[in-house]
């Protein structure tokens, strides 16, 4: 063990995620046993049943019994806050600098992650008087504009809520939050307000799964290096599941992750027979020259077939759950 500190992690998710949030406990949990405990805060609705909140903290003690889960009620201060297709829940981090006023930094992570590590090491990341650090978005075609040094992911932060309270960002946010002119509500807002005090992390801490050979595009663009991208493909040590959800049956290079800490929860049968239930076929074709079909690959539940020229059987693939 490193040390004998605890390690703040903030989840913020409602009743539709609390199970996805479970999974993600879990694994946290598992990896970090031998090192520094973690004080888990969980930014819910006042309305989460208390069978649910019983149900996590449960699972933090069969795992991790030296760790610590705390439900914090969601305030009213974003309900007038600007949606779209969100639910409120998407500003839920902004209120962690206002509900925990004794907590000097946290790592903030959505619930669709896994972890592969302890985060130690991120949480000794020196902040400086940077407000938040993050891992650049894999889709930089989508920056806000007023970002000039990268625009990044709002799944996974290490916030400096210390330098958050003094700067008053949440008065900020809570104001721009009103306005109808961001795509991607919490995320744009954060860039825009934090732009120029962002520590930019490995793409490690925040591997957003999923997003192909859009990681090597932005090698091109030098939004990561090419290294960069190498190792967090080999050990990523946050596996961010924006794309292709194992728990909606879609294969995954890491889906057999999740399903393994899935097990870990009360919750295993239940996604479990979400998915069977679902028996849609996903294609996909590899075409050359935008017309001729080399390939066809047929996803189904967790089975994954690859047709040559379309017709030609070349391979199956069973994932594992």
């Amino acid at each position: 063990m490193k040390s004998d500190k605890s390690i703040a992690v903030a989840f913020c998710f409602d009743e539709n995620m609390w199970m996805l949030a479970g999974v993600a406990i879990a694994s946290l949990l598992y990896h970090g046993i031998g090192h520094a405990p973690y004080n888990i805060y969980c930014v819910v609705p006042k309305d989460l049943g208390y069978a649910k909140r019983e149900e996590l903290s449960d699972l933090v003690q069969s795992i991790d019994a030296r760790s610590t889960i705390v439900f914090l009620d969601a305030n009213d201060d974003f309900d007038a806050s600007v949606t779209k297709q969100y639910t409120v829940g998407i500003y839920y981090r902004f209120m962690l600098a206002k509900l925990l006023p004794d907590v000097s930094k946290i790592i903030y992570c959505d619930a669709d992650v896994s972890f592969s590590e302890s985060l130690e090491d991120l949480y000794d990341y020196d902040m400086g008087e940077n407000l938040i650090a993050g891992v650049r978005d894999a889709d930089q075609g989508r920056p806000y504009p007023s970002n000039q040094n990268g625009y990044v992911n709002s799944g996974v932060l290490l916030m400096n809520l210390d330098e958050i309270r003094r700067n008053k960002m949440y008065e900020r946010w809570m104001d721009m939050s009103k306005s109808d002119e961001y795509a991607y509500p919490d995320q744009d807002i954060l860039n825009k307000t934090c732009d120029g005090r962002i520590l930019y992390l490995p793409l490690k801490y925040n591997y957003m799964c999923g997003t192909g050979g859009r990681l090597e595009a932005r090698v091109a663009r030098g939004v990561y290096s090419a290294q960069e991208v190498i190792e967090a493909k080999k050990n990523p040590v946050i596996v961010h599941y924006i794309l292709r959800q194992p728990w909606k049956g879609r294969a995954n290079l890491y889906g057999h992750w999740w399903w393994r800490y899935a097990a870990m929860t009360p919750f295993f049968e239940a996604f479990r027979a979400q998915v069977i239930q679902k028996p849609d076929v996903e294609v996909r074709k590899v075409l050359l020259f935008n017309f001729i079909n080399i390939m066809t690959i047929k996803i189904r539940q967790h089975n994954i077939k690859c047709y040559l020229f379309g017709k030609l059987p070349l391979c199956r693939i069973k994932t594992v759950w």
